[in-house]
């Protein structure tokens, strides 16, 4: 009886090791990136840094007028007008110089040539900047910031201590 020697398989038939070799690394690549491509597309939503493409996600807020019948005043009746609803200002969280846990920076828009207001909500002192447009201001407790949005672009509020994003203004065209 003969010995076995490296690539013989024992029935005769030498191996083909430089094929083998090939299928390995093709299926080792293709798992690989399916496995990336799944964590990437599934798993990345709670991120801080995750981008949304749904309304309503990422610290949007969406609001509708309540379904009602629809009623229609007479002739002889005045149309009643009821007053818009005064504009509720955002509120941005900060605990510890970061937006809280899970949570990421808070997506704002605003248009150009209106007032920018928001709230920021913090836990103790915080000092802020945000960044293009030259505002930097330092509060020691929960305070509303306002300012004339004068450019368009986004533009981040980041926390001066700890360089993190709170929140993320995006300021567009009329």
């Amino acid at each position: 009886m003969a010995p076995l020697s490296a690539g013989d398989s024992g029935d005769g038939k030498p191996r083909r090791r430089g094929a083998d070799w090939i299928i390995g690394i093709t299926v080792g690549l293709v798992l690989g990136l399916g496995v990336l491509v799944y964590f990437v597309f599934v798993h990345s939503e709670g991120t801080i840094d995750a981008p949304s493409i749904k309304a309503g996600e990422a610290g949007q807020t969406t609001t509708r007028e309540p379904a009602g019948p629809a009623t229609e005043a007479s002739p002889s009746q005045p149309k009643k007008t009821t007053p818009a609803p005064p504009k509720q200002v955002p509120i941005v969280k900060v605990i510890g110089g970061a937006p809280p846990t899970g949570a990421g920076p808070k997506q704002l828009t605003f248009h150009k040539g209106e007032k920018v207001e928001f709230e920021i909500e913090t836990d103790g002192p915080f000092a802020f900047e945000i960044r293009g447009l030259g505002v930097t201001k330092s509060i020691e407790s929960s305070s509303v910031i306002s300012f004339k949005a004068t450019k368009t672009g986004q533009f981040p509020v980041i926390s001066t201590s700890t360089l993190i994003g709170v929140a993320d203004l995006l300021i567009k065209k009329r």
